[in-house]
């Protein structure tokens, strides 16, 4: 037996519990997805279910185009965010994302795999950009997340004073975002860290600020060093939790339950995180989740609240598939699974300067 074969051992059974573990969790989705559904229909939402029936067909168009604007606004942000050292064809962006949108849907991190695997045959991005370009991208999150539960905490409900603060802060965020990273992001910043680590005790940190993975996320600081452009990417991202807030709102009209607009972008958050963040996958925990914590406001009951959510989820479900369609037909997977191998990474002057494969396409 080779040594290869005998290190490969060992990973067999932890790559089966992974996908054990993955399985389960999509299960336990569904089940609390099934559940949701059993209120959602229940006895108690039955004139709400009257309502859906006879919605207007304003109420539902507008529905379906909030639900729309999520997945363009997505895949902007990831077009938008590599631009600086990498250029894609906004197209094939567009396309991807609808793909990997609904198949978040799906256990086994099927997005991320589609993600990963069309982006670097297809657009020939190096495995080493792809980390700093998703990187990038969670900081944005947490600067347009983080700033929004400051303000409504400090001010309990969505009025002039929570728009004006929630202005002021991303403002302050992506200036502190864009400075650092400006700062950091070039040869003088990476020669500081390293400098830094030298003076500690810990060899592992003098090796790891030195390594190849940690030199390529200085791409990242690149995609994040100019002001105007994190403000952009800041703003597509608090669009994308707007209109996700504007379905809850008319879902809850559709339904004959109106919700607040504070507790429509409240539950467009829960919505948001636990589809990114959950263990079991998006589907069944965005819905029970975001039911159960609006819930504990008080204002709507739980059986009314699994309705909206069961709506919410129905419409981007029906527009994430007819999305999913387009790309797959744009996309043309069956050529991908032929194409060679990406290149290696290119250098950083490559980025910097543009001259980049994807340019010459």
């Amino acid at each position: 037996m080779s040594a290869a074969d005998r290190q490969s051992e060992p990973r067999q059974p932890r790559r089966m519990l992974r996908l054990s573990l993955q399985l389960a969790g999509f299960l336990i989705g569904l089940v609390i997805l099934a559940w949701c559904a059993k209120l959602a229909f229940g006895p108690k939402n039955q004139e709400g279910l009257r309502r859906l029936s006879e919605a207007s067909p304003m109420l539902i168009a507008g529905l379906v185009a909030t639900s729309g604007v999520g997945v363009i606004v997505n895949g902007l942000i990831f077009w938008l965010t590599i631009r600086p050292v990498r250029a894609i064809k906004l197209s094939d962006m567009l396309a991807t994302n609808a793909l990997a949108t609904f198949l978040s849907y799906l256990p086994f991190k099927l997005s991320l795999m589609a993600r990963v695997a069309i982006h670097r045959q297809r657009d020939k991005v190096p495995l080493a950009l792809i980390g700093p370009w998703f990187a990038a991208i969670g900081v944005v999150l947490i600067a347009t997340v983080g700033p929004i539960l400051a303000v409504s905490i400090w001010r309990q409900r969505l009025d002039a004073l929570w728009i004006i603060g929630l202005i002021v802060l991303l403002g302050v965020v992506a200036a502190t975002i864009s400075t650092l990273a400006s700062l950091l992001g070039n040869a003088r910043g990476l020669g500081l860290i390293q400098r830094w680590a030298d003076r500690q005790p810990i060899g592992f940190l003098r090796r790891f600020v030195r390594s190849e993975p940690f030199c390529t996320f200085d791409e990242a600081l690149a995609m994040l060093g100019r002001f105007p452009h994190v403000g952009v990417l800041i703003a597509l991202r608090m669009a994308d939790l707007t209109a996700m807030a504007a379905r809850f709102y008319l879902a809850g009209r559709i339904v004959g339950s109106p919700m607040t607009p504070g507790d429509s972008f409240l539950g467009s958050i829960a919505y948001f995180l636990i589809g990114v963040f959950s263990p079991i996958g998006s589907l069944g925990a965005r819905e029970g989740g975001t039911a159960g914590l609006l819930s504990q406001l008080g204002q709507i009951d739980l059986e009314q609240l699994a309705l909206i959510a069961v709506v919410v989820t129905g419409a981007e479900l029906i527009v994430n598939t007819f999305f999913a369609a387009v790309g797959i037909a744009w996309l043309r997977p069956d050529r991908l699974i032929r194409t060679a191998q990406p290149t290696d990474l290119p250098s950083r002057d490559a980025h910097r300067t543009g001259h980049t494969q994807s340019d010459d396409r």
